[in-house]
């Protein structure tokens, strides 16, 4: 972090998400809305395509995204670790960056992101995560997908932020086969997988178990660290909500298409 402001080295085949967009993107109609975009480390540096999942959403429903270059690692990792002495001058940084632009609402897609800007930054701007966008505005419905899904519950999204009904409320527009599974850790969150490797693949197993249990054919969730260390211990996808939602409108975009197709042919008969 120190060296290059990310907790997460680049992968060498493609660039970081914010090196790779512009700053400013528009929505694809009426703005509705305007929200400073803080991508989290894993979102800029790994997990590009599920970010742009996001952006995709959002610029669909109307909303104006600003993603300020010289935004850096929130400090989460660090503060969890004890290893604090740098994360004063990461917090100035994030906060003059959003500030400079006079951007109100700064909106995080990774929890553990979310929870710190909300709960260890003083920030003189409003702090949400995409969750809560979404479900505030009457976004477009997607086409259901057709699979059962189950929702994950990230620590730093229900715990560190409170937030429960909000995903659950988007999933719902997504399958008529929604299914709960207990609200418990994953084992990846908090320095555990790096600091406890071992307690964290315990903890895992545990949570693969319960999704097993559940019968899912995917499971949803809100963090990219449960994103991925779910996968680890289940065979069933393990997805984004923004990218389950994007499967929804392209399905929905495709039916309308088709559709299209047919009434445009039998008006030519």
């Amino acid at each position: 972090v120190k060296t290059t402001g990310r907790s997460v080295q680049p992968l060498p085949d493609r660039k970081g998400l914010i090196e790779s967009i512009d700053e400013v993107l528009e929505p694809y109609g009426d703005v509705k809305g305007e929200v400073g975009f803080f991508t989290g480390c894993l979102y800029d540096l790994r997990m590009q395509s599920t970010a742009l999942d996001a952006i995709e959403v959002l610029r669909r429903n109307g909303i104006r995204i600003i993603t300020p270059k010289e935004q850096v690692c929130c400090g989460s990792p660090l503060i969890r670790t004890g290893q604090t002495d740098i994360v004063p001058e990461l917090m100035k940084k994030n906060i003059d960056c959003f500030v400079k632009r006079g951007i109100k609402t700064v909106m995080t897609v990774c929890a553990g992101c979310g929870s710190t800007l909300k709960n260890d930054y003083d920030t003189p701007f409003e702090v949400k995560d995409i969750n809560e966008i979404l479900t505030a505005i009457d976004i477009e419905k997607p086409e259901k997908i057709g699979l059962k899904i189950a929702y994950h519950d990230p620590c730093h999204l229900l715990r560190g932020q409170g937030i429960r009904e909000q995903p659950r409320r988007l999933l719902r527009l997504i399958t008529d086969d929604f299914v709960e599974i207990p609200s418990e850790c994953c084992g990846s969150g908090g320095g555990v997988k790096s600091g406890n490797p071992a307690e964290a693949e315990a903890i895992g197993k545990l949570r693969g178990e319960e999704i097993k249990e559940s019968g899912c054919d995917i499971v949803a969730t809100s963090c990219p660290f449960c994103e991925i260390h779910v996968q680890s211990v289940t065979d069933k996808p393990v997805r984004n909500i923004n990218t389950l939602l994007v499967e929804g409108y392209r399905k929905k975009d495709a039916k309308n298409a088709e559709n299209a197709k047919s009434a445009k042919n039998a008006k030519a008969d």
